[in-house]
């Protein structure tokens, strides 16, 4: 782990609601700087709600987010956004008509860090091949590999991942499970929804398991890979 295990992301006590549904109750988790978090968990349990609170589409009423150091708790997504939060949401969410450069130059406008055009490319060289071709004509994997990179784009220190692997076939599963990889490699903290269980446990550091919106279960890949209580009671396994 770098940074000698600093936290970039502390989610502490996190209540959230749709109107008067209470969908998160008290989740608490973090994510230290290098390392990649997954959460696990059958459809409708909270998932996504928990990125939407993260990022600040839908805020927490109750409870705390940090995100390197400061409490965004109530920010609006461009502020989280702008300290250095990418997200890859659930359904990939690109922009149809816009050729794959323009979606990547769209994402990258008035940065200057570290994610350029050419970087972009030569971790999806088949983005670059498909350059000028537009968004709603790519291939489901495509598609994927144009929402990360378009995450990447805004020179993220921390990758909100919804579901990256949802709907494609198994080789591309395994290809963004890579993608995650070598991510992680070069230091970029993340957060991951996944309902690919063998996926998941490939690239987490830690895992938490959700079920109707609180975390049941938390432990290490590994640990979570032996407990098949866990697995079929709460992921279906």
């Amino acid at each position: 782990m770098s940074d000698s295990g600093r936290s970039v992301l502390e989610v502490q006590d996190v209540h959230t609601y749709y109107g008067e549904s209470h969908v998160l109750h008290g989740v608490s988790l973090t994510v230290a700087a290098g390392q990649v978090v997954t959460i696990l968990g059958r459809n409708g349990m909270g998932k996504t709600t928990l990125i939407r609170s993260v990022i600040g589409f839908t805020p927490a009423r109750r409870g705390s987010i940090h995100f390197k150091g400061r409490d965004v708790t109530r920010w609006p997504p461009f502020r989280t956004v702008e300290l250095g939060m990418g997200l890859v949401p659930q359904g990939r969410r690109v922009f149809p008509s816009l050729s794959v450069r323009e979606n990547l130059e769209v994402a990258g406008r008035g940065n200057d860090g570290g994610w350029t055009l050419e970087r972009v490319y030569s971790l999806f060289p088949r983005l670059k091949e498909r350059a000028v071709n537009r968004a709603n004509k790519l291939s489901g994997g495509e598609q994927q590999m144009l929402a990360i990179g378009r995450a990447l784009m805004t020179n993220p220190e921390l990758l909100l991942m919804d579901e990256p692997t949802e709907g494609l076939a198994p080789l591309l599963v395994r290809e963004v499970g890579a993608t995650i990889a070598r991510l992680k490699r070069e230091g970029l903290s993340i957060l991951l929804v996944e309902q690919n269980l063998p996926m998941a446990l490939s690239v987490a550091d830690h895992v938490h398991v959700l079920s109707r919106g609180q975390i049941v279960h938390s432990s290490s890949p590994e640990e979570l890979a032996r407990n098949h209580d866990v697995q079929s009671r709460y992921l279906g396994v």
